[in-house]
């Protein structure tokens, strides 16, 4: 199991982004990282692993792999946390790609698709314009 000492994160204390139906939440991404999540009834969370929990490990349900995305919400002020499948994985990566080629914001949604809630990620162009900057003397540019 990861260490609770590491962060603030698996000492259940996280903040789980919700954005309601609809809404969009500008987020940062912090880091991401591969792991094995299982729910454990007993304490009534989410409990992470490096390596998948042994098979004799009672009580645990809901084993699976996922990567556990670390983002800043902006709008909370505030880290979070949102699992991600090996799918959604893969598209938020082709929106990271394009953020770190183009700029711009990167916004979290989540859309209903009959039982299953799926995460959403868009890149909406930033509204500040980003301007090069060039050597030279001042006195030259007045």
């Amino acid at each position: 199991m990861v260490s609770p000492e590491e962060e603030d994160i698996f000492q259940g204390r996280s903040h789980y982004p919700r954005p309601g139906p609809g809404e969009k939440i500008p987020v940062q991404v912090v880091d991401f990282r591969r792991l094995f999540a299982a729910w454990s009834p007993e304490l009534k969370k989410t409990l992470y692993f490096e390596q998948a929990p042994p098979e004799e490990e009672e009580g645990l349900k809901r084993v699976r792999e996922i990567i556990l995305l670390r983002v800043y919400d902006w709008l909370a002020d505030r880290k979070g946390i949102i699992e991600l499948t090996g799918e959604e994985f893969e598209r938020f990566m082709e929106v990271y790609e394009e953020f770190l080629r183009d700029l711009g914001e990167i916004q979290y949604s989540r859309q209903k698709h009959g039982r299953r809630t799926e995460n959403v990620f868009e890149l909406r162009e930033s509204p500040y314009i980003v301007r090069e900057v060039r050597n030279g003397f001042f006195s030259d540019k007045l």
